[in-house]
């Protein structure tokens, strides 16, 4: 895939606007096909941000618009023929300029068949009005702050609180850890991590660069699904992908999604896996741009999966230690379980459990034949157990 040339220096932007309408997509076709009334689509730092063509492409406005208009007409057409859901977009935006390109880009380019609302000021003294704008159906909400000051819990709990709901937020790790250490900004940092103690700060970095990274992205998850609240099959649940900085090997921000859904955790999953490789492609095509010498022989996907995969030996005891020894069912709740605890993909859990097998330390029950990539079919709630 190559970058369009309106993410040109943005390009960090461009992986970002990936995943979010890959994802969208796939999240907006399974909803539209489950029979909701409404579907809203909200987004509460619209911009335009850094695109200054007249048709927007390198925005998440054009993209979310883009993909409203894709699964609404897909899912009109045959063999579904559902005509009667409610299809919503609300942009927030509180610059004034900002704004006014916003609203005269809807008014001319709202799709078809698509209710489009702009909302000028801070979404978090919004919440009301963007709550009630929401109606009583499904809504997706993709909060995009150009810092990290603007996604502190107290700001985003009215939204949090809203049942069937997802959300994807932009945590600024980059920004915020420099923030961490410093004693004047521990109560906007506490609004993101709860109250934090000089102890667990010390401790904080004391731990090497990427544990400390996890601890602090761990801390605000946990922040924001005590926000959420629920339990049992209606918990929530939270997974991350990492966008790094254009240029340095260093993470630029997170990207921490939201749901009940384990499924949502899985699809996620797999997108994060995409999007890490399109963003290493990237990454080397800077690189060769930089120094004019071409790959003469471009890395598989495969190859450049094999370079972020996590320590296999690590995977192997997790998947162990998370196995029964007397025959058990593993489905896609488990699968979720799993990711969102241990960070990993499902791909790394996949290459686990094949090595286990040959070691003869894990038996799939339901395992007919030898299979290449998946040990086991999550999906298909298969029979497991871990060898004495």
């Amino acid at each position: 895939m190559e970058i369009d040339k309106s993410y040109e220096g943005r390009e960090h932007t461009a992986i970002k606007h990936e995943l979010l309408k890959s994802y969208l997509e796939k999240l907006l076709f399974i909803i539209g096909s489950s029979g909701v009334k409404e579907i809203t689509y909200v987004d509460c730092f619209a911009g335009p941000w850094g695109d200054e063509s007249e048709d927007l492409a390198g925005t998440s406005i054009a993209k979310s618009l883009e993909k409203l208009k894709k699964v609404r007409n897909a899912l009109a057409a045959p063999p579904h023929n559902i005509y009667d859901t409610t299809y919503r977009s609300i942009y927030v935006e509180e610059n004034r300029n900002r704004y006014t390109r916003l609203k005269r880009y809807l008014e001319g380019n709202c799709p078809s068949g698509i209710e489009c609302h702009s909302l000028r000021g801070d979404y978090s003294g919004l919440n009301e009005t963007i709550l009630q704008r929401c109606g009583e159906g499904f809504a997706f909400f993709f909060v995009d702050p150009k810092g990290w000051l603007d996604i502190g819990i107290p700001k985003l709990a009215g939204l949090l609180s809203r049942p069937d709901s997802e959300f994807l937020i932009t945590f600024m790790y980059d920004f915020l850890i420099r923030a961490v250490k410093i004693e004047e900004f521990h109560d906007q940092v506490s609004q993101l991590l709860g109250d934090v103690e000089n102890e667990w700060i010390h401790e904080l970095w004391c731990l090497e660069q990427s544990k400390r990274e996890k601890e602090v992205v761990r801390r605000y998850r946990d922040q924001l699904k005590s926000a959420m609240g629920g339990d049992g099959s209606n918990k929530p649940r939270s997974y991350y992908a990492t966008i790094l900085d254009k240029d340095k090997n260093r993470t630029k921000y997170h990207m921490v999604y939201l749901t009940r859904h384990p499924k949502g955790i899985v699809e996620f999953a797999k997108l994060s896996e995409k999007t890490e490789i399109l963003q290493r492609r990237v990454r080397m095509q800077r690189e060769e741009d930089r120094s004019g010498q071409s790959n003469l022989f471009p890395l598989k996907d495969s190859e450049i999966r094999d370079q972020f995969s996590a320590d296999i030996e690590d995977v192997k005891k997790f998947c162990l230690d998370h196995l029964n020894e007397e025959e058990s069912v593993y489905n896609e709740v488990d699968l979720a379980d799993w990711l969102e605890e241990s960070g990993w993909l499902e791909s790394d859990l996949q290459a686990a459990f094949k090595e286990l097998a040959k070691e003869g330390k894990v038996e799939n029950m339901d395992m007919q034949r030898k299979r290449r990539t998946r040990f086991v079919h999550f999906d298909k709630s298969e029979h497991l157990r871990r060898c004495i």
